[in-house]
């Protein structure tokens, strides 16, 4: 049935899927769980698997990026001349001193995608799916325990923009 004054707009998408389950409270459904993407269903205990699996994946290695650029960043300031280094790199307004400009492009960039990273798995969080929550949740301490092995530990918390 055509609406009046919207004329024909032509086909809007595939309609022998239904439409994404939208949940607004924590469940434990498998029926039509969309994460991400409208091509990555949960609707089955074998695609709730492997979508545990890969959330899971998703967040222990969120965890082994973090380390690593962390470590590079301490590396690129333990490699200046000055000792006020490492305090550059953690003061926003002095952060360009004695750091190369390819370097500061370099942070820029892998900063940029670590943002994008982690909002990604906000957005998992927020199908409010309680499976997905815990894969999150697991794969971020796992990688955590795995990777993380500076002093300050798990007082850096998870990056959430």
């Amino acid at each position: 049935m055509e609406m009046p004054g919207h004329g024909d707009h032509g086909d809007h998408g595939d309609h022998s899927r239904p439409m994404c389950a939208m949940n607004m409270s924590l469940n434990w459904s498998t029926d039509n769980v969309c994460v991400l993407f409208d091509f990555w269903r949960i609707d089955s205990r074998t695609s709730l698997l492997l979508s545990w699996a890969a959330v899971f994946l998703l967040g222990y290695l969120y965890e082994l990026c973090r380390t690593r650029i962390r470590n590079w960043e301490m590396a690129l300031g333990s490699g200046s001349a000055s000792t006020g280094a490492r305090a550059r790199l953690e003061t926003p307004l002095m952060a360009s001193d004695g750091i190369a400009k390819s370097a500061r492009i370099k942070r820029a960039v892998l900063y940029g995608l670590m943002v994008a990273y982690s909002y990604s798995l906000m957005l998992i969080f927020m199908t409010y799916n309680g499976y997905l929550i815990l894969a999150v949740i697991a794969g971020a301490a796992a990688g955590h325990y795995a990777y993380s092995t500076d002093s300050l530990g798990s007082v850096r918390g998870a990056n959430c923009h």
